[in-house]
């Protein structure tokens, strides 16, 4: 009795599921439709207190961007939402600070650019892309819209607790994005410890520097530098040392940030005759 033949000769039918790259003129659509949006800030129907819910609603609308681009089998985590959430406060701000209308529109476009750029960046060091610029567009990033947070709660009259509550919050975000995303990501309970260790010390600062307000002559850009070298060095301390990657021109670094830091204290001061 003969066997029959084996199936030895067939071809293996090998399927390889490749993921295609995302397709950016999806990003550059939803940052062109971002900028129109925020061109709204500016429109004469609004009162200035209705700026902050049209800056709540354009993150509502960025949200399901960055989900739909950055999204690959499950959601992608908070830290990537938090750009979009300090620049919406940014803008949100200037409206009422910046009335030239190309100003403000040279910085809606900002916007809408650091948005895009965020997005891909974030998108290609979820699929291990990243390459060794990227790193530093990362931080400048969160370093600008940070700064221009800070300028926009220290400046619109808020009462003290309000303004405090706000350089907590947006410190905080600020600090757990760069824990998660910038360097060697940390994990994000521990992430978010650091976080508010670093707010914590930065909202410090800022009611230090609000109750000696009678002896310190300050203009609002000399604080929001303040806030931000503050958040700089306090975040790089807790980063290098998680990372223990302390040298010699960290130290350094470091050292001439806090310099600055304690030349803006000093030069700022004015005793009371």
């Amino acid at each position: 009795m003969k066997t029959p033949p084996g199936l030895r000769d067939a071809p293996a039918r090998v399927i390889s599921a490749v993921q295609g790259e995302r397709d950016r003129r999806f990003l550059i659509f939803a940052g062109a439709v971002l900028i129109a949006i925020a061109f709204g800030f500016k429109s004469e129907l609004l009162a200035q207190n209705q700026v902050w819910a049209l800056g709540l609603g354009l993150i509502v609308l960025a949200a399901p961007a960055i989900l739909a681009y950055l999204r690959a089998g499950e959601p992608p985590a908070v830290e990537h939402y938090i750009p979009v959430v300090l620049g919406a406060i940014t803008l949100a701000g200037l409206t009422i600070l910046v009335p030239e209308l190309w100003k403000f529109g040279v910085l809606t476009v900002a916007f809408g650019i650091g948005f895009m750029i965020a997005a891909r960046l974030d998108y290609l060091r979820l699929r291990g892309a990243e390459k060794r610029g990227h790193l530093v567009l990362q931080e400048a990033i969160l370093v600008c819209v940070l700064a221009g947070a800070y300028l926009v709660v220290v400046t619109l009259p808020f009462n003290s607790i309000l303004r405090l509550l706000w350089i907590l919050t947006i410190t905080f975000l600020a600090s757990y994005r760069s824990f998660r995303i910038n360097g060697t990501p940390i994990a994000p309970t521990r992430a978010f410890i650091f976080a508010v260790f670093v707010a914590q010390v930065v909202t410090f600062l800022a009611w230090a520097v609000t109750t000696l307000e009678t002896f310190l002559i300050l203009n609002q850009g000399t604080f929001a530098v303040i806030l931000l070298f503050a958040w700089y060095i306090n975040r790089g301390l807790v980063r290098h040392t998680v990372e223990d990657s302390f040298t010699r021109h960290v130290v350094l670094e470091y050292v001439a940030f806090a310099a600055v830091l304690i030349y803006l204290f000093v030069s700022s001061y004015q005793p009371r005759i």
